[in-house]
């Protein structure tokens, strides 16, 4: 082997070893303890796959001028939000259910805090008559009220605070108190 050949294998070997070197442990100033704790349960991979068990929620509609308590199966974990979506839209066709909710209205937000629900709609939820969305407001307060941890509804439409049409006139919070018989089914 000539020089040259000799210098250029000596060369590539060269950056070779710095690239390796590079790309090696970093090497700490002082010796550190590893940790040698496992994932948790939760975070393992199932071994089986999931069942097609499904949960439900409690959902308020009409019969008559009464409310009534029925249930939605969901296939995920429920959220108050999906509940609330269901009351939204009519009750099973062939049912003698009916709903005082106007139609298109839908659903902008829903969050819970300190027991308070908070229900942002759109403005169709105002396209009926007073007595109607007295009825609509039960439906939606007492389906809310169903959910674990809610104690009390605050309404929105559109973003801004409204106050829903209860028995006791109209409120900023209402809770199942605000509503007598035959909108309430407690």
């Amino acid at each position: 082997m000539t020089a040259r050949p000799r210098l250029l294998a000596a060369t590539v070997a060269l950056a070779l070893a710095a690239i390796v070197a590079g790309c090696g442990i970093p090497v700490d100033d002082s010796p550190r303890a590893i940790s040698r704790t496992t994932a948790p349960p939760e975070t393992a991979v199932p071994t089986t796959l999931s069942g097609t068990e499904s949960e439900q929620v409690s959902v308020y509609f009409l019969r008559g001028e009464s409310l009534e308590r029925q249930t939605r199966d969901v296939d995920q974990e429920p959220t108050l939000g999906q509940a609330i979506g269901f009351v939204l839209e009519p009750p099973p066709e062939g049912s003698d259910l009916s709903t005082a909710v106007p139609p298109g209205t839908r659903l902008l937000g829903v969050e819970v805090d300190d027991q308070v629900a908070t229900i942002d709609l759109t403005s169709e939820i105002n396209d009926v008559t007073a007595l109607l969305q007295k009825r609509a407001f039960a439906q939606i307060v007492f389906t809310a009220l169903a959910w674990e941890g809610v104690e009390a509804v605050r309404f929105e439409v559109e973003g801004e605070p409204t106050d829903a049409p209860t028995d006791d006139g109209d409120l900023a919070v209402v809770n199942a108190d605000d509503f007598d018989p035959p909108l309430n089914p407690r």
